[in-house]
């Protein structure tokens, strides 16, 4: 027993050295997994960024940015006529220029709604199409027109539904262009043909009367009988 208690005994040695190991080793394993804890955290709000990023990634491919196309004249004229009409309030005339009084207002018109320009633009997922139509700066109208700082707008910004085109300063199915020339052709074929057979009909009838008249068929054909 004095053996073992001895400060040369092997015993003694093993026991300090076990000290020794539980002093250094208990904070440094306590050191990794407040480490390993910590990198977990990390790692978790990286991922959460990453998917969010992902999110915001196929939020905006969800949109699609067209230029618009020539529309109606008729809604084009109207379009002008509320945005430059006194009633409307959106612009104050002032020295030969038309200033914008609150360009984060939208122009609503027909149930739309129009910015001025694509940084005014608020996204709507319902009307994933964005129009933009450009401002001509040679435009009688919009060409004059001017925000407070003294810039131009650049274009009018406007949404439409998922199957729509930009039609001027309005909305239209691409159905509907596709429609409208085939059935001009359709009804051009028709009056052509139609033309045809009153044609070929009249020279029958201008052919037949001069036979029943002069009893032989005419050896050049005249306008008249």
């Amino acid at each position: 027993m004095c053996l073992l208690l001895s400060s040369k005994s092997p015993f003694r040695r093993k026991v300090a050295g076990m000290k020794w190991w539980s002093t250094w080793m208990i904070p440094l394993l306590l050191l990794i997994f407040m480490y390993s804890e910590c990198d977990a955290k990390k790692g978790g709000r990286g991922s959460s960024s990453s998917a969010v990023g992902r999110h915001y990634s196929r939020s905006k491919s969800y949109f699609t940015r067209k230029y618009s196309k020539p529309g109606s004249i008729e809604h084009t004229s109207s379009f002008r006529s509320f945005v430059f009409g006194a009633t409307s309030g959106l612009l104050l005339f002032n020295a030969g220029r038309h200033i914008i009084q609150d360009s984060s207002v939208p122009i609503s018109f027909g149930n739309r709604k129009y910015y001025w320009g694509e940084p005014k633009y608020v996204p709507d997922e319902e009307l994933p199409v964005q129009c933009i139509n450009k401002i001509d700066p040679q435009d009688p109208q919009f060409g004059r027109v001017f925000f407070d700082n003294e810039s131009r707008p650049q274009e009018i910004v406007y949404a439409c539904p998922a199957d729509n085109n930009c039609c001027g300063y309005d909305c239209c199915t691409e159905s509907t262009i596709f429609t409208s020339i085939f059935g001009l052709l359709v009804i051009l074929l028709i009056v052509s043909v139609i033309s045809i057979f009153v044609i070929e009909g009249f020279r029958w009838c201008l052919h037949f009367t001069y036979f029943c008249k002069h009893g032989h068929a005419r050896d050049f054909e005249p306008l008249s009988i």
